[in-house]
């Protein structure tokens, strides 16, 4: 059985566990009495349901790495599930995205549900979905607490993950003016690429690979040089998971993403701080950013990407950070051979995804 094969075995088996505990949890968030509360419940229990729990398997996966009784770390897998589901609700107001995992977005679904008073609907679904974040943030919190109460590990658990979640603000906030400060020539444009190498870092590869990792690794009493060696490893990993989500976002029809809304939305990425060191910027703004896109129009930016060796840029980029992570992960000395061929196929199963 190659290295990608043994993953996937593995996270089948993690997934189809988490699948029940999430299902139990969002059975459990709807029983709510009042109806004016129990609607975005259930709009919130249905976007946590139905992901990847990619994250989720990390969790555990990190856990496994010192001890065998996975199923320990299941809540704290659940929870780091629940924490990426508020993550996703804030983002989707600021993307202004409608869609979710093929589903409504907590405001677009109240826009809806309160069409008819049209003068107030945006902010309404906007401070709902505010709250309903806010709102899942805590639920993660408070399953890790009430299930790992008499663990003596606690306090490193919840410390680790609420970093984590700081990480996430620090490079979610950076998403957000990197764009601004580019769309008005604020920055040099030599100094753009490093800063979107920065949210790569906090924004994903601290929420993606880091964080779940290492509060796994934590509740199985792992020290800190254990997690010195996964933060190595996973802030590099991460680094390549969110150049190949930019190229994909972009190049990929398996994406669940509205066509060409990396390009329309004016999203920093590697091909983007490229291109614009090349002769075919003034070309490239002329499109970029324009919420009015055609598909025509989508198409000539893609093509530009490549004609201007940013796609071909981007994507050696992507590779050297994998290579560069497996490396890492090579120098561990503390994770024995079969557990590390899980990682290595995990990294593996993140080169060749197409979504």
């Amino acid at each position: 059985m190659n290295k990608i094969e043994k993953f996937k075995n593995y996270y089948k088996e993690v997934k189809n566990n988490l699948d029940n505990k999430l299902e139990e949890f969002n059975k459990k968030l709807v029983k709510e009495d009042n109806k004016l509360l129990k609607y975005n419940f259930e709009l919130f229990a249905n976007l946590n349901s139905e992901g990847k729990l990619v994250r989720g398997t990390l969790v555990n996966l990190g856990y496994y790495l010192l001890k065998e009784d996975k199923d320990y770390s299941n809540y704290l897998s659940l929870a780091y599930e629940v924490f990426q589901t508020a993550v996703l609700v804030h983002d989707d107001i600021i993307d202004n995205d409608d869609m979710r995992r093929g589903k409504d977005t907590i405001h677009f679904a109240n826009r809806k549900k309160y069409s008819k008073y049209d003068e107030d609907i945006k902010d309404l679904g906007n401070n709902i979905a505010i709250c309903m974040g806010d709102y899942g943030f805590y639920l993660a919190n408070q399953l890790i607490s009430e299930n790992y109460c008499n663990d003596p590990n606690l306090g490193k658990v919840l410390n680790c993950f609420n970093d984590t979640v700081l990480k996430t603000a620090r490079g979610e906030l950076l998403d957000v003016i990197l764009p601004f400060q580019g769309k008005h020539n604020l920055l040099k444009e030599n100094e753009i690429e490093k800063h979107i190498i920065e949210i790569f870092r906090l924004k994903t590869a601290h929420y993606t690979i880091i964080g779940p990792m290492s509060v796994g690794l934590l509740l199985a009493g792992a020290d800190d040089d254990k997690l010195k060696d996964i933060e190595k490893f996973g802030e590099i990993i991460g680094i390549a998971f969110q150049i190949q989500d930019d190229i994909l976002g972009v190049y990929s029809d398996a994406m669940e993403k509205n066509k060409g809304s990396d390009i329309k939305e004016f999203k920093q990425t590697l091909l983007y701080s490229h291109i614009i060191t090349t002769p075919y910027k003034d070309e490239f703004l002329k499109y970029y950013g324009d919420l009015n896109l055609n598909d025509n129009e989508i198409e000539i930016v893609k093509d530009l990407f490549k004609k201007s060796g940013s796609y071909d840029y981007a994507y050696e980029m992507m590779n050297k950070y994998y290579d560069e992570g497996l490396k890492e992960l090579n120098n561990i000395k503390w994770i024995n051979e079969d557990k590390k061929e899980l990682i290595e196929g995990f990294v593996e199963y993140l080169r060749i995804r197409n979504k």
